[in-house]
């Protein structure tokens, strides 16, 4: 478990998307994640001795292994793993697994959020068809430029194997579509997905209740410009409260990490 202070360490840059991009299938995610909330076979079981991601050498299964434990196995509170674990394990949560993801990397890892924050979003709310390759470098390598004092030593290499895995990774989330050319896919983040994001939003800036100076508000894949009216509707069905003076739009979470899904997808709740 990390603390809310260190996810952004600015030293926490890493090169963790190389590896889950990499992956063939990402739902096989959903299956590690779902082991460590069971009594079932652990994480280290599924990837190691059943090698579930049909990886060739026992150096690659450790990489992986490591990297599901370092993003989606690493929580910032026990609320946070709380939430994680009432929606990972319950199958018919499939339609928000996705974005739930996507949201759950963004949160832990810092170069996959700002990547997705400063271009991917970006040129998703730009109205350009598509994203690709060139954009992605063409950050990163500006990125290291304006950031001498992180030393971080990426070679050409790296940094279009970055980009690649990247665009391959949200391709394989649905955000994406094609092979070589990545267009983008209409994102309609549900109600029910959206009510979650503000709680993952939460888990970023603890402090924060005015939900449009929140740095991940973008990934919620809702425009500005359409957010209150969004937010009102489902305040209205008693997900959360929120007030808006015109400048602040404040939300406070009335239900507990673990009880909004119970809320959300009408589940006997499991809440003494």
């Amino acid at each position: 478990m990390i603390a809310a202070s260190d996810q952004n360490n600015p030293g926490d840059y890493d090169t963790t998307i190389n590896v889950i991009g990499g992956l063939k299938d990402v739902g096989v995610i959903y299956k590690v994640i779902g082991s460590y909330f069971s009594e079932g076979d652990s994480p280290k079981e599924l990837i190691l001795d059943r090698n579930e991601f049909n990886l060739r050498t026992e150096r690659s299964q450790d990489r992986v292994e490591r990297a599901i434990r370092r993003t989606f196995l690493n929580f910032i509170s026990q609320e946070h793993e709380d939430l994680c674990g009432r929606f990972f394990v319950a199958d018919q949560f499939r339609p928000e697994k996705e974005m739930l993801l996507f949201w759950q990397f963004a949160l832990i890892n810092r170069l996959f959020r700002e990547i997705s924050t400063r271009v991917f979003v970006k040129s998703y709310f730009a109205g350009r068809a598509g994203i690709s390759k060139d954009d992605i470098i063409a950050y990163l390598k500006e990125f290291l430029s304006q950031n001498k004092q992180f030393e971080l030593q990426w070679s050409e290499s790296t940094i279009d194997t970055l980009a690649t895995k990247y665009l391959n990774l949200m391709t394989k989330l649905n955000l994406l579509d094609g092979a070589r050319i990545k267009s983008f896919r209409h994102i309609r983040t549900s109600d029910e997905a959206l009510a979650l994001f503000l709680y993952f939003a939460r888990l970023y800036e603890p402090n924060n209740r005015n939900i449009l100076k929140n740095e991940m508000l973008p990934l919620s894949f809702v425009a500005r410009e359409d957010i209150l009216e969004r937010l009102k509707r489902l305040s209205i069905k008693g997900f959360f409260e929120m007030s808006y003076n015109g400048v602040d739009l404040n939300i406070d979470l009335t239900h507990s990490y673990k009880g909004i899904c119970d809320v959300l997808y009408h589940r006997p709740s499991t809440e003494i």
